[in-house]
């Protein structure tokens, strides 16, 4: 299986954990991020950057305000990690950064571990990610023109 093929299938596995474990975990459409955003004063560009969400309402309808949910973007893999998120390896764009450091308290990072031995999940915002990188390191991932 090529790897971004088992990439969504994992993503997919951990987005359904999620509801599962999760209680208020949802996972919005386009449209539904976009309005979310919007609730929050953010830009449409930052669609991408998170796949979920935690809602503190029954229902997504009854979504109104900044306060009835947190972003949540999830970091998944199959390794075996029994302190979770300790030992955890990601990658993260620019945008999640970013959203990590502005929206310090309304986004979070969603670490799960998919193995059997270690199955779970811990949300990590911005402060205590910060407590818990060993160490970072830049990558550029770059695009040529085709044709």
């Amino acid at each position: 299986m090529v790897d971004h093929e088992k990439n969504r299938k994992t993503e997919k596995d951990s987005l359904q954990y999620l509801a599962e474990a999760m209680p208020g975990f949802y996972v919005p459409t386009i449209d539904e991020k976009k309005q979310l955003l919007s609730l929050l004063g953010v830009s449409h560009r930052f669609t991408k950057a998170f796949n979920g969400i935690l809602m503190h309402v029954s229902k997504f309808s009854a979504v109104s305000k900044a306060a009835d949910f947190d972003l949540i973007e999830t970091k998944t893999t199959e390794e075996y990690l029994p302190n979770l998120p300790k030992g955890f390896f990601f990658g993260m764009t620019e945008n999640e950064e970013m959203l990590l450091k502005v929206l310090e308290d309304k986004y979070f990072l969603c670490f799960v571990s998919l193995n059997e031995e270690s199955r779970g999940h811990s949300l990590v915002g911005w402060t205590a990610l910060r407590t818990l990188i060993r160490t970072k390191r830049i990558q550029y991932q770059i695009n040529l023109v085709s044709g």
